[in-house]
């Protein structure tokens, strides 16, 4: 099967998912109509979930646990699996469990790739610590069940309550998509791409005051921006395709906007009541998006105020240079057009005295002249107006009275900035939570950007910093608060590796081990690598391949080549059931470590290439990677040209 093929198989695969059960194969047939491959391919992959979701939904006796968690009941399903709420016997809180059963999926290929999905939603939320996003607590494999556990949200999807049939009204929808722009923003900061806003992944609930709480969840396909190839192939061109903006369905790189225009697309189903875009089949809805006009939300809900479609249509610009720079400033301009911004107090009271009729307006600057010149306070002259005459300019009862000025716009007010806890160890995390008044802006410095006036933000800073909150009034006032976190510096990085290395020649690991981790919370690479090195052995610690394979693809995701190298010799070779062999994996990170330089990558890659193991055979290509390695010092390379020659 071609690539092409079956990156199509997996877009059809999550689509038929989020439909019932009954038209699911309708569905696919009506999305292939000339393509008996993927039809049949992605027919088999869904009757491979069908027994998946059956034993799920029938728990075998005896199975009440998943992990160490205690399962107590059924919260929904979707395209990963099923998730259940359960009990953390340990701490005795409550959290939902994302789990989907691998045995079922006869293709280890397509249970290689829904595992692989479901522990990606773990690296890429368990890094983003947010009140707008759901927590990851954990992550695992216990035989074929893959799960995640998940901070438990007391509410209901965006998508099951407007199904319900219950009605949000312009003030709600706002809210929702205020606070789910706050929390993309936070992971477009943090270089995550989220990649399938909708409404089923976006959590509603309330918070102990009764007031609405929105949650964003399910980063199963999410994308690091800053990372690698892998999460671009196997991220882009997945997603739900009502949704999905042009460059994510062409397989283009995408950042934040992207997910702006899926969050534009939800803006535009709750004010109308329908999907912006539609298509009788998958390529209709697909060229629709990419290259067809843009809907009016107005046509769909002549209630709608004008200005919508100007705001709706720049968020689902085609071209995201053409989009807001962020989903908050695409919200904020939304809400002025849908229900006006709320002014702050002093704006409120100019705009107020502007509307005032003359005869009023007189009428209460005289009873404050009265007011003020009884208390011998301020003396001052009225304007001009067609109730009283005007004085002459060069009259001397002018010369005496002063003009009034203008009343100053009020500052803002910072009433609450801090940081709690004040001090952290490394690698822990502190809360910032703020209160401003009277702003019609408020940004936090550095690396958090625009907030609202009133939040709490989760921060892991590496080092101590000075976080600052400036909030800006309607009239350019400014009103600045400072909150320090401070890392505990107990060992520099340096020092700390440097004592792991020499603890670990000494012949003791296990003191050698926490040193490392420490280092490596600091961001050192070399640390990374030897833990990896470490879990994968036993060396100091329990034997534990799936840690092994974290800390190799950390240090790869800091660039390191090394840990390239490891992480596709760990995916070439496979280490029992947790980690079994994945070839296309192991093509993948060699090929990222020989074009950083590695000859025994490009080694490792030619055997690949010879063998026809996780890529398409090629002598031609395998000889040409012996020839490079060998080039860079390699003897094995040298040799199995010699034997090439040979034959």
């Amino acid at each position: 099967m071609s690539p092409e093929t079956h990156q199509r198989v997996r877009k059809l695969f999550d689509e038929a998912l989020e439909r019932p059960e009954g038209e699911r194969l309708a569905f696919l047939k009506s999305a292939c109509p000339d393509d008996e491959v993927a039809l049949q391919t992605a027919v088999r992959l869904l009757d491979a979930y069908t027994p998946a979701q059956s034993f799920l939904e029938e728990r075998p006796r005896g199975i009440e646990r998943i992990g160490r968690y205690m399962i107590t009941g059924e919260l929904g399903r979707g395209s990963m699996g099923v998730v259940y709420e359960a009990v953390d016997p340990i701490i005795g809180r409550n959290v939902a469990v994302k789990v989907i059963h691998l045995e079922a999926l006869a293709d280890p290929g397509q249970a290689q790739f829904l595992r692989e999905r479901l522990f990606r939603e773990a690296r890429s939320a368990g890094q983003l610590f947010h009140p707008g996003i759901v927590t990851v607590l954990d992550v695992g494999q216990e035989g074929e069940l893959a799960f995640i556990a998940m901070e438990l949200v007391d509410g209901s999807s965006l998508q099951r309550t407007v199904a319900s049939g219950a009605k949000l009204d312009r003030t709600q929808i706002v809210d929702i998509l205020r606070q789910t722009a706050a929390a993309l923003d936070f992971a477009h900061r943090n270089k995550v791409v989220h990649c399938d806003v909708k409404p089923g992944n976006i959590m509603l609930g309330h918070n102990e005051n009764g007031g609405l709480v929105v949650k964003l969840t399910d980063f199963g396909i999410a994308k690091i921006a800053s990372s690698t190839q892998y999460h671009t192939r196997t991220g882009l061109l997945m997603g739900t395709p009502s949704y999905m903006s042009p460059e994510q369905i062409e397989g283009h790189p995408v950042d934040g906007r992207s997910d702006q225009f899926s969050l534009a697309a939800v803006a535009f189903e709750l004010l109308t009541g329908a999907v912006p875009f539609h298509g009788e089949s998958l390529a209709g809805l697909a060229h629709t998006i990419v290259y067809g006009p843009r809907p009016s939300a107005r046509e769909a809900n002549p209630q709608l105020p004008e200005g919508v479609d100007r705001v709706l249509e720049r968020g689902l610009a085609k071209s995201a240079g053409d989009r807001f720079p962020s989903c908050t400033e695409f919200v904020r301009d939304l809400e002025g057009s849908v229900i006006g911004v709320p002014q702050p107090p002093a704006v409120v009271a100019m705009a107020a005295r502007k509307r005032l009729g003359k005869s009023w307006a007189i009428a209460l600057a005289g009873l404050l002249v009265l007011t003020l010149a009884a208390a011998g306070v301020y003396r001052f002259a009225i304007h001009s107006s067609p109730s009283l005459p005007s004085v002459p300019a060069n009259s001397t009862a002018a010369a005496r009275t002063p003009v009034a000025e203008p009343l100053p716009l009020a500052a803002p007010v910072v009433e609450r900035f801090t940081a709690d806890p004040a001090s952290i160890k490394p690698g822990a995390v502190a809360t910032l939570r703020w209160e401003v008044k009277g702003a019609v802006k408020v940004a936090i410095q550095p690396d958090v950007g625009v907030v609202q006036p009133s939040d709490t933000l989760q921060v892991k800073p590496r080092a101590t910093v000075v976080y600052k909150l400036e909030a800006t009034g309607p009239g350019g006032q400014t009103a600045a608060q400072e909150a320090r976190v401070a890392v505990e510096d107990v060992v520099p990085t340096a020092t700390a590796y440097a004592e792991a290395v020499a603890q670990r020649r000494a012949g003791h690991p296990a003191k050698a081990y926490p040193l490392f981790r420490q280092a490596a919370d600091m961001g050192d690479t070399r640390a990374m690598l030897d833990l990896g090195n470490m879990s994968a052995d036993g060396e100091g610690v329990e034997k534990n391949y799936a840690e092994a394979l974290r800390w190799f693809r950390m240090a790869a995701d800091r660039g390191s080549s090394e840990g390239m190298r490891d992480l596709g010799g760990i995916f070439y070779l496979g280490f029992g059931r947790n980690v079994p062999p994945d070839y296309s994996s192991a093509a993948y990170w060699f090929q990222k470590a020989a074009d950083s330089g590695e000859a025994d990558a490009m080694y490792d890659l030619g055997t690949m290439y010879q063998a026809g193991l996780g890529v398409d055979k090629s002598l031609d290509r395998a000889k040409q990677l012996y020839q490079d390695a060998a080039r860079l010092g390699n003897e094995e390379a040298r040799k199995r040209l010699a034997d090439l020659a040979g034959h």
